[in-house]
């Protein structure tokens, strides 16, 4: 039987990605899913700024400029009341929405071409070697079993991760589960290049999004915590037609037509920290739920969390030696990366539950242009979002 420095569970972006950067490290790599690519995946399909870095260090920046995916110019936010308010992006910090049928197939023929990868490979359960988990079970194509062995297994296997709940690390609550519908429509009107996010009546406490693919279709849904949406119950595809029936955005849709159906799915937010390492395995992106709390992106923390562990972990999976403190040493790297981020993430998106701030704080962004660049320096900047986990913050953008 063949062994492995690292075996990693799941082809997504975080899987692809992490496959990648290990076998640029001389790792060897199986990369295993239960899916053939090309396949689709829902999602909002944003692809944010600390992707970016990553896609670099990948060669797959200037392929999705080659194909002419849309480049995001800015955010457009709207208030309960109606404000709206636009802010611009510099370039650098400008990402991508990308149908992720697209997007991850880019990533994952990267992956093929350096490492091991097996497609319509399904890890059933995962080995172990006393208490170290040392490789998986895989249900392959044909239906037979096979036992693969590795230095480490690494997790990228999604919200409901398999490695997760084998290594008895899952953990789902409802307050720190977001629930999202979305579908992609042609024919819409008013699209700008902005990936645009609306708080309206019909869909609080959550948001509206319409993300932009070309000129005329979007990635167009509703997200909300699983908590409000069983509190209020609230079914999300009707959520999602009464916010395109809203009168602000009748005329937008009044052309738009369905493409395929509707699809839903659940997001684990990063507001609740969960374990993700133990005795010879690590999880990066979805796996470790790595979600941003506020926008609900979660692409360029499962990115950024391949690329930590690939950074932590590539020299001792090539020499056997990855214990349970080297695999603790990726999960305290990595929320020292994204700790500070996380907790103010969580902090907008408690103030996004409160409809007189919003109309407040919106309503003066669309007013003043130095309020308009601050906030865009808060989504560029780390130090500068800070400030939204200030309990003084909403105090201070209430009287400015």
């Amino acid at each position: 039987m063949e062994n492995y420095d690292a075996i990693i569970v799941g082809a997504g972006p975080a899987g692809s990605s992490c496959a990648c950067l290990l076998s640029q490290q001389g790792v060897k790599v199986l990369l295993l899913d239960k899916a053939n690519f090309p396949r689709d995946k829902v999602c909002g399909d944003a692809i944010g700024g600390k992707a970016l870095s990553v896609l670099e260090r990948l060669g797959a920046t200037e392929e999705l400029r080659q194909k002419g995916f849309q480049r995001s110019s800015g955010l457009v936010f709207s208030s309960p009341n109606g404000s709206e308010a636009e802010i611009p992006l510099a370039s650098a910090n400008s990402g991508f929405v990308c149908k992720r049928r697209d997007y991850d197939n880019i990533i994952f023929q990267r992956a093929k071409k350096a490492c091991t990868a097996i497609e319509g490979a399904e890890a059933t359960d995962v080995l172990r070697e006393g208490s170290r988990i040392c490789g998986v079970k895989v249900k392959m194509a044909d239906g037979s079993l096979q036992d693969f062995f590795a230095n480490v297994v690494i997790g990228a296997d999604g919200a409901t991760s398999l490695v997760a709940r084998k290594a008895g690390v899952f953990s789902s609550k409802a307050a720190h589960t977001c629930s999202a519908v979305r579908g992609y429509y042609k024919g819409v009107g008013g699209l700008r290049g902005n990936v645009e996010i609306h708080f309206l009546p019909e869909c609080m406490p959550g948001y509206f999004w319409i993300f932009p693919l070309s000129v005329d279709e979007a990635n167009i849904g509703v997200g909300m915590l699983l908590s409000d949406m069983l509190a209020h119950k609230k079914n999300l595809q009707k959520v999602l037609e009464d916010c395109m029936k809203n009168k602000r955005f009748g005329s937008r849709f009044s052309g738009a037509q369905l493409q395929g159906a509707v699809g839903g799915w659940s997001i684990p937010l990063a507001s609740a920290h969960r374990a993700c390492s133990g005795n010879g395995f690590v999880l990066i992106g979805d796996a470790a739920s790595l979600v941003d709390p506020f926008s609900g992106e979660g692409i360029g923390n499962g990115m950024l969390s391949a690329s930590i562990a690939a950074a932590t972990l590539a020299e001792a999976a090539k020499a056997g030696q990855v214990g349970e403190e080297k695999c603790k040493e990726y999960e305290r790297a990595l929320w020292l990366e994204i700790g500070n981020d996380i907790d103010s993430s969580y902090a907008l998106q408690k103030l996004g539950k409160l409809p007189f701030l919003l109309d407040v704080a919106i309503g003066k962004a669309k007013k003043s242009e130095k309020l308009r660049a601050e906030l865009s320096g808060m989504i560029a900047s780390r130090e500068a979002k800070k400030k939204a986990s200030d309990p003084l913050f909403a105090i201070k953008l209430l009287l400015s």
